[in-house]
């Protein structure tokens, strides 16, 4: 039963089809980067095969084909978040989105920002360059002390952000216990859904978020592209980003007055846009949604409980989180094999070399993380739809050979 979505799908990830070396590939680095599935790889060489052109500029019948597919796309990622098409603007990913508010919000060097020490940094170097950083605290583990958030709004406070997933522990944040402690005292909130978006249901007016910031690419789609969604009434306050083709209105003579912009989310949209990712990232999310999200969380609470159990039954290993309810975290483990001489890159090396398994070994974007909790390093391991019991047992396996 655990399996029998994997089996479905498996066959329509090209990639999965591969050997490394002698070993058929094991893909366990979902928080990472995703495979894609062969409905979106079509998207993108039908675009370049049939209506390759700019999107709303041209007249001509390949431009308005592109374009219909663009705004197309934009619908798709709007309807996958309960928002309007009119709130969603496109970026190359996340950490653009993230720095659009952090720019577009004004913020001064007095201005306090709230997140979690445990935030990529992505969502961490933003509002220390722009504003003062304001820490929770986290656990030994990496996981966000939840209820000291409270305690740390001030006059200041501008803006609390954190992730709605972590990509180092898996821990799923309670954002809307959050959302009411920041609405109590009219602080916007800023949810960073680059892991969570292809792994859980996302509904911005039920969450009460005034911004999220996704990733394609961690969601089956390309690279390059990704989205900001923005509350109408934010978006329209926001200041300008970056200026140039796509996004004016009328530029006039320099001395005969400013130049305007066009309305949101298109003044946000200067230049040529990452067009086939785009309407690959639409293709995503039609296969992602035809999947149904009560069968992803069962085939991925499974997983995750055979992964942490897995894990934390080799000697000499420590596994982050790994008291974290089920319901409460993703099919992805972090850990450490505490071997002498042997570095965590490593051990991510040795499981791609040995069994053919991929996995992510470093600091992952998060290095006040693991400064604090003081690691030189990890590996994670990353587990999505198309992933297998026997992929994790390959990988427990494997990992207690290393371990030994």
């Amino acid at each position: 039963m655990t399996d029998d979505l994997a089996r479905r799908v498996r066959p329509e990830f090209p990639l999965l089809a591969r050997s490394l070396g002698e070993h058929p590939l094991v893909f366990l680095d979902a928080a990472s980067t995703t495979p894609k599935p062969r409905v979106v790889i079509d998207a993108v060489r039908d675009f370049y095969e049939t209506s390759t052109a700019n999107v709303h500029r041209g007249v001509h019948p390949l431009g308005e084909i592109a374009t219909q597919k663009y705004e197309a796309a934009r619908l798709e990622v709007a309807s996958l978040v309960g928002a309007s098409p009119s709130e969603i603007v496109f970026v190359r990913g996340a950490t653009e989105a993230i720095n659009l508010v952090a720019h577009g919000l004004g913020l001064g060097p007095d201005d306090e920002v709230i997140f979690p020490a445990s935030e990529h940094h992505a969502n961490f170097l933003p509002w220390r360059l722009r504003a003062r950083p304001v820490l929770a605290p986290i656990d030994p583990d990496g996981v966000p002390r939840w209820d000291a958030i409270e305690s740390l709004f001030s006059p200041r406070t501008k803006l609390l952000a954190f992730a709605h997933a972590s990509n180092v522990t898996g821990a799923i944040a309670p954002v809307r216990a959050l959302v009411d402690l920041a609405r109590a005292r009219a602080v916007p909130v800023l949810l960073d859904a680059a892991q969570s978006l292809s792994h859980l249901p996302i509904d911005v007016r039920a969450l009460g978020v005034d911004f999220l910031a996704a990733s394609s690419h961690k969601a089956f789609g390309p690279s390059g592209v990704g989205v900001l969604f923005a509350r109408s009434e934010r978006l329209a306050r926001l200041g300008l980003y970056q200026v140039g083709g796509g996004m004016v209105a009328l530029n006039r003579e320099v001395g005969e007055g400013d130049f305007v912009p066009l309305d949101p989310p298109f003044r946000f949209e200067a230049g040529t846009p990452a067009i086939e990712a785009a309407i690959g990232f639409g293709a995503a999310v039609r296969f992602l949604r035809e999947l149904g999200w009560d069968a992803v969380r069962v085939h991925e609470r499974a997983l995750a409980e055979r992964l942490f159990s897995g894990l934390a039954s080799v000697p000499n290993v420590r596994v982050l989180g790994a008291s974290l309810p089920k319901d409460e975290r993703l099919a992805l483990a972090t850990f450490v094999v505490d071997t002498p001489g042997v570095e965590q890159e490593h051990v991510a090396r040795m499981l791609a070399d040995n069994a053919g398994i991929c996995v992510s070994g470093g600091y992952h974007c998060t290095h006040v993380l693991h400064a604090r909790a003081k690691l030189a390093g990890t590996v994670r391991a990353s587990a999505h739809v198309y992933s297998t019991q026997g992929d994790i047992d390959a990988l427990v396996a494997a990992v207690r050979d290393i371990a030994s």
